[in-house]
C-alpha cells in the first residue's frame, strides 16, 4: 500500500505514546516527554521555554506570543505617558519610568523576532 500525495508523513523522531493516535497525545504527556528529552544539562531558560510551549498547539503558541507582544507594547505606551507626567513631579521618577518603557519595548522586539521559532518548537514537541 503506497503513500498518497496528500498523506501526512509522521515525525520519525517522535515515537507515538502507546494508547494514543500519533499527534493526539494529552498535553501533560507531551510535556513529560519533552522535559525528559531536554536533559539535565539544559539551562533554566530552556526548561521554562519547554514548560511553556510543550503540550500546546502551534496556534495556541502563536496566540500566546501575540498576546504577550500586545501586552508589552501597551505597557510601554502607558509607561511612556506616565513618564511624561512624572517629569513634572520628579526628574528621577520620569527617567526611571522611561527606562522601564525601553525595557518593555526591547522585550516586545525580542519576542517578535523569536515568535516564529517558538511556533516551530511547538510543532516539533
Amino acid at each position: 500500500m503506497g503513500r498518497k500525495e496528500g498523506d501526512r508523513q509522521p515525525n520519525r523522531s517522535q515515537r507515538p505514546i502507546k494508547g494514543f493516535r500519533p499527534g493526539k497525545e494529552p498535553g501533560h504527556l507531551k510535556k513529560q516527554r519533552a522535559m525528559a528529552r531536554l536533559g539535565s544539562d539544559a539551562s533554566w531558560v530552556q526548561k521554562q521555554t519547554v514548560e511553556a510551549i510543550a503540550g500546546r498547539s502551534p496556534r495556541e503558541v502563536q496566540t500566546m506570543v501575540r498576546t504577550w507582544k500586545v501586552g508589552l507594547v501597551a505597557g510601554a505606551f502607558l509607561f511612556a505617558i506616565l513618564g511624561v507626567f512624572l517629569y513634572a513631579w520628579s526628574l528621577v521618577a520620569g527617567v526611571v519610568v522611561h527606562v522601564l518603557t525601553v525595557v518593555l519595548l526591547v522585550l516586545a522586539y525580542r519576542l517578535w523576532k523569536q515568535g516564529s521559532g517558538l511556533v516551530e518548537m511547538a510543532e516539533s514537541l
